[in-house]
């Protein structure tokens, strides 16, 4: 099943960025992710584009696309080693808990542990899975048939 957006551009010049051209506006980049359903057939039906300036847009949507599906890997690999850090925290943390004699120190280091243990868990579950979803948004998108009437 294709996912097909229809785009319809009044002004050329506010379909990118008003900084770099390289990259579509934040209007229009907004306006794709929000209308964007899980599929990996995209279409993107883009009219009110002249002939001679269709190549710049289209370059732009991939660019913008395939950037930002960069930063979310490199993000990702970051975030990876983060949890795999934390984690190796929280099971020192649960080890020093079984050292300490001191009642006091025993607890300070358990509710260490289970903390730094919940943030890898919290970290892994909700916002790592987030970011895989947009960034096989963004792959999709990287990929999307781009049409001009």
């Amino acid at each position: 099943m294709n996912n097909v957006i229809y785009i319809d551009i009044k002004d050329y010049e506010s379909a990118f960025n008003e900084f770099n051209d390289k990259y579509i506006s934040d209007s229009l980049f907004n306006y794709i992710t929000t209308e964007y359903a899980k599929s990996k057939n995209v279409i993107i039906k883009i009219t009110g584009v002249k002939e001679g300036k269709q190549e710049k847009l289209y370059e732009a949507i991939r660019y913008t696309f395939k950037e930002k599906y960069k930063n979310y890997i490199k993000l990702d690999k970051f975030d990876d080693w983060y949890r795999f850090l934390l984690l190796i925290l929280g099971v020192l943390f649960v080890t020093l808990n079984q050292i300490f004699e001191i009642y006091f120190l025993k607890e300070i280091m358990l509710v260490a542990a289970w903390v730094v243990i919940w943030e890898t868990v919290y970290d892994f579950l909700f916002k790592g899975s987030g970011r895989k979803i947009k960034s096989k948004m963004y792959k999709s998108l990287i990929n999307a048939i781009v049409e001009f009437d």
